[in-house]
């Protein structure tokens, strides 16, 4: 399973768009490029592409990892993708990266991060 910094790093763009990636960044990569076109797009024909980003994630984590996961970690990773394309949205629209909501934005990241952490524990 990749670590938190992988999935960041597929957030991002680095990861997830070459074979050989793990499937699991090629989806949170794809997830990632989706929360973006939500943001300026009709989120109906989105949605649904998400749901199928989440379902080949979780797909995959019942075909490959020894333990059921205790929740869906398409979802988790979805929900990540989300607060990761948000936090970068705020600090770049912000007008003082002062802001608490940046900063609140950010910490929700983080505490997604020490999630992942722990559910990537708990299946491998």
């Amino acid at each position: 399973m990749p670590d938190w910094h992988e999935l960041l790093a597929a957030f991002c763009g680095r990861l997830g768009d070459r074979p050989g990636d793990h499937p699991v960044t090629r989806g949170a990569r794809g997830l990632a490029d989706l929360h973006w076109q939500r943001l300026h797009s009709d989120p109906t024909e989105i949605d649904r592409h998400r749901l199928d980003h989440i379902h080949r994630i979780d797909e995959w984590v019942g075909a490959n990892l020894r333990r059921a996961a205790p929740r869906s970690l398409g979802a988790a990773v979805d929900t990540m993708a989300a607060a990761q394309v948000r936090a970068v949205w705020m600090l770049h629209s912000a007008e003082d990266v002062a802001d608490e909501r940046v900063h609140t934005a950010w910490f929700r990241l983080a505490r997604l991060a020490g999630h992942w952490t722990d559910l990537a524990l708990e299946v491998a």
